[in-house]
């Protein structure tokens, strides 16, 4: 199993996210989790909108970029605008996404998000909550998504179900999954 663990931190003190880091898991079936390959992104000028970003110094064997920038920086703006990060360089608050085979065969049928807290001791993660987008006929495109207050403002509506489809379609872009048969 694959998944991305994204992380947004305020590191500048003004109590907005300026930094995210993304962390690609992979999970052998008998085996513990091995970080795969880390990037970041900044807001420097905290307008919302990453300035700089990092795929990466290591590439895994067979692709020369392994993040496309524009789809790092298309991820990371979204994130930003999620008001889920964390103060300073701590990392209890991440998001944790991952794609859903239904099928045996063809594209993802879901990519899922979990919000995790790590607000219990001993320092265990918790989801707070799960947002999903769907792909109900099997064409390959997210057509459904969870009604969730995502940007947590206190309402569900369409700019979170637009944040919601950009975070699972640039997931998908990063291609950070098993293909299925």
């Amino acid at each position: 199993m694959r998944y991305l663990k994204a992380t947004a931190q305020d590191r500048s003190g003004n109590g907005r996210a300026d930094t995210v880091l993304l962390h690609f898991y992979e999970r052998p079936a008998c085996g513990a989790d091995e970080l795969i390959h880390e990037a970041f992104a900044l807001d420097i000028d905290a307008d919302g909108v990453v300035d700089f970003q990092s795929p990466g110094d290591s590439a895994p064997a067979g692709r020369a970029h392994f993040i496309d920038t524009l789809q790092l920086k298309t991820f990371a703006n979204a994130f930003l605008k999620l008001n889920w990060f964390n103060r300073g360089q701590s990392v209890q608050r991440a998001l944790v996404v991952l794609v859903a085979h239904y099928n045996k065969k063809g594209p993802p049928n879901a990519v899922e998000i979990g919000f995790f807290d790590q607000c219990s001791q001993p320092r265990r993660s918790t989801a707070t909550y799960l947002a999903a987008g769907y792909d109900g006929d099997g064409d390959g495109v997210l057509e459904s998504f969870t009604n969730s207050d995502v940007d947590k403002n206190g309402v569900a509506d369409k700019a979170d179900k637009a944040l919601l489809r950009t975070l699972c379609n640039s997931f998908l872009a990063f291609e950070w999954y098993e293909k299925s048969a």
